[in-house]
């Protein structure tokens, strides 16, 4: 069985069944984490927290 790369995105998804959230991970800094009720939104939610926490670097 050949696995092929399915997406080049810089983040990751999954999906809490429990709570019934996506979760997206940064692939580059796993440490940056967000929800959303769609991926969309954990997307979205994933950048403004990574906005939010260069800015307070610079």
């Amino acid at each position: 069985m050949q696995f092929k790369k399915y997406s080049s995105a810089w983040y990751s998804i999954a999906l809490d069944t429990e709570k019934q959230v996506f979760i997206a991970n940064d692939k580059a800094q796993p440490e940056f984490r967000a929800t959303g009720v769609t991926i969309e939104e954990a997307v979205r939610n994933l950048q403004s927290l990574e906005d939010n926490s260069f800015s307070k670097l610079a």
